[in-house]
């Protein structure tokens, strides 16, 4: 999983989730705890990667469907934790790039769960 969200999307993002992952025992052992979609959504926001690419990755790995992480992203752009921008595209309609507020910019990567509550 790790690998192909390195070679797919970027070193970043998946260096992010290595530190995520790394803290898995202390985020799970919280009482409020992140989905692993709205995680790769906030990374993806935190490293201003295309939901697009993120949704297709995750669909690819079945982490879950790109409808999924559509309502996902909506829900975590509702709660004002994440915003997007269009991206116009060659052929079709424009993507949309995701990007973090200041609250998940200046988050701890660490302690994630704690100081993100889930939206949904």
């Amino acid at each position: 999983m790790k690998q192909t969200l390195q070679e797919e999307i970027g070193d970043d993002i998946a260096a992010d989730l290595d530190e995520v992952l790394a803290h898995a025992e202390k985020i799970a052992n919280s009482n409020e705890y992140l989905s692993i979609v709205e995680i790769m959504l906030i990374l993806a926001a935190r490293n201003e990667v295309l939901l697009y690419d993120i949704s297709k990755w995750g669909e690819h790995t079945g982490i879950a469907s790109k409808a999924t992480f559509s309502r996902v992203k909506s829900a975590l752009e509702d709660a004002g934790l994440i915003e997007t921008e269009k991206v116009p595209v060659d052929i079709g309609r424009p993507r949309l790039r995701l990007i973090a507020t200041d609250e998940l910019v200046t988050a701890d990567l660490k302690t994630l769960s704690t100081e993100i509550r889930s939206p949904l």
